[in-house]
């Protein structure tokens, strides 16, 4: 069901007034991901138009919009761990001798970025993740939940495995190994 008429203005004065207020606290909130906090806000606002009915007092409406805009800021930063911890690999993974990983050169050669190259980059770590992932053995796939997502001591990834300690630390230094030329590779551009 719509809005009335003094809904649909008072609503429509809310947006004006509060819309960028609650986006950057968005981007804020979600670590500068501005694609994330632009959804995010839609969402608030969506929740303000659906509610504009039983809401009493728009005067005060600007608390009700930042602990609206807090639930729903830490449900999409919890999902976008979610998401990134099912495709990431972690960047301990592709640490070299000096502790850099491909990450790292990619921040390190602009630190100023616009918007669509931000998104760019991480578009590209994205399929590169994937990618790596489609060049993982399922011992692989063992080796990358237990020693360097969940971070267990090699000591005790070898028992849950049933192998030898130095089989651990041979699967793990050649996967580190084999992760850090596929990124080499797919990430040359941004490198």
């Amino acid at each position: 069901m719509g809005l009335s008429a003094k809904q649909d203005v008072a609503f429509n004065g809310i947006v004006k007034r509060y819309y960028e207020k609650i986006l950057k606290f968005c981007v804020y909130a979600l670590r500068g991901n501005r694609s994330a906090a632009e959804d995010c806000a839609q969402d608030i606002f969506l929740i303000l138009y659906e509610n504009m009915g039983r809401l009493k007092d728009y005067d005060k409406i600007g608390g009700w919009l930042y602990k609206t805009a807090d639930h729903i800021a830490k449900q999409y930063a919890a999902s976008l761990m979610k998401e990134r911890k099912r495709f990431a690999v972690p960047s301990s993974v592709f640490e070299t001798m000096d502790g850099e990983t491909p990450l790292d050169r990619i921040a390190a050669k602009d630190n100023i970025k616009s918007e669509e190259e931000q998104i760019a980059e991480e578009k590209a770590v994205a399929r590169a993740a994937a990618e790596i992932e489609k060049h993982l053995t399922s011992k692989d796939e063992q080796i990358l939940e237990l020693a360097f997502r969940e971070k267990h001591p090699l000591k005790e990834v070898a028992a849950r495995l049933g192998i030898s300690l130095s089989a651990a630390k041979s699967r793990a230094s050649r996967l580190q190994q084999k992760i850090n030329a596929l990124a080499r590779e797919l990430l040359a551009d941004w490198i």
